[in-house]
């Protein structure tokens, strides 16, 4: 099989060195910026106008020029395998339908877990059993981050600085720390287990952005660490509860041991139980390897990961827990009517809710001023 490859950064070269010396795959072209090797191009229509070429890898990330020549390549009946989350949860219904058209596959796995393969399996245990639950630690930066606060002691600003030098942390980290993508890969996940596409903006999503030593003292004396987490389940009458928010987790729980900038991904079958997959979550070659998976699955005739009845709905999270938030301790009244236990500790309010929804919890604190919001372990 011929094969392109569009962005050479690190995970598309992790690509082109994993297949080189392939026998069954050639990369024939490679789009990028820069052209220093004679199977290079920055023209895209040098893909797409190439009859030989069957499939195209993409490795460039966010929507454009990705989205348009993804549409090309599709379009033109190539099969395209993406790393890119952003890219195929903003426009998956326009992707499929064009890939469906043509009679072209359209594979994401390395999109969410990056070496892990989470996706793969959750598609192929959907086929066997129905999911009741998913999620995990879905972003290694974040639990980097997290992880080196708790495990060695630096604080928050420190710790987010290391995670940059070493190259986990772009320059603007808002995307990681924010909550942003792992929200993208927690919307994948459902669109492939339960047919549902949650529209991004209805899912609450609280990062780590703004946690302090104060939020640190508070797990601590609880014997427990925090994890940023992603969770997804069906809800009544076809609706779901989807979230990503900070969770207060207790020292020797699965994810409490997740250390560095390792992912920990897991679903729940009705009848086949709980199985979960940590590894890295990002990385050259870890993804690179999730990348040339789907390849292989294309050759066996695989063709979409997006069930054929997938549609966009609004999360609906009818389900209530405890919170831990912190806001200035001006604005103490905000959770007066859902606190259980409320303190005044360096100049903040720090609440304790009894079981509330999201939608409760966005109400009271909408507009406060610095707050952190933390999931307590029920």
């Amino acid at each position: 099989m011929n094969i392109a490859i569009l962005g050479l950064g690190t995970i598309g070269s992790g690509v082109y060195e994993l297949l080189k010396d392939n026998r069954e795959i050639t990369v024939k072209k490679i789009l990028d910026i820069r052209v220093w090797m004679d199977n290079m191009t920055t023209e895209i229509d040098d893909i797409v106008n190439d009859e030989s070429i069957e499939l195209v890898v993409e490795t460039m990330g966010g929507i454009h020029p990705a989205r348009e020549y993804a549409l090309k390549c599709l379009e033109a009946g190539k099969s395209y395998v993406s790393a890119n989350k952003l890219l195929i949860s903003a426009c998956a219904f326009e992707l499929q339908q064009a890939a469906d058209k043509s009679g072209a596959a359209l594979l994401f796995s390395a999109s969410c877990g990056g070496g892990i393969p989470y996706l793969y399996n959750l598609q192929k245990t959907k086929a066997a059993d129905r999911v009741v639950s998913l999620g995990g630690i879905l972003n290694g930066t974040t639990n980097f981050i997290l992880d080196s606060v708790f495990s060695d002691g630096m604080d928050y600003e420190s710790a987010l600085k290391t995670a940059q030098e070493l190259g986990y942390a772009e320059r603007d980290p808002s995307s990681d720390i924010d909550g942003l993508d792992t929200l993208r890969k927690l919307l994948l996940s459902c669109a492939v287990a339960y047919g549902k596409l949650p529209k991004e903006e209805t899912v609450p999503c609280y990062g780590i952005r703004g946690l302090n030593d104060t939020d640190v003292c508070y797990a601590k004396s609880k014997n427990c660490v925090i994890r940023l987490t992603a969770s997804g389940k069906p809800g009544a009458n076809g609706t779901l509860n989807v979230y990503v928010a900070p969770q207060l987790l207790p020292c020797g729980s699965p994810e409490s041991s997740i250390r560095k900038n390792i992912n920990y991904a897991w679903y729940e079958g009705e009848k086949i139980g709980r199985f979960a997959f940590s590894g890295q979550g990002a990385g050259k070659f870890p993804t690179a390897g999730n990348i040339v998976r789907d390849i292989y699955s294309v050759c066996r005739g695989e063709k979409r990961m997006f069930p054929k009845d997938l549609v966009s709905v609004e999360a609906v999270n009818s389900d209530k827990h405890r919170f831990y938030v912190r806001m200035p301790e001006n604005e103490i009244n905000r959770l007066s009517a859902f606190s259980a236990h409320t303190e005044i500790k360096n100049g903040c309010a720090l609440t304790e809710t009894v079981p509330i929804s999201f939608g409760e919890l966005r109400s009271a604190i909408d507009g406060a001023g610095d707050t952190f919001v933390l999931i307590l372990e029920d």
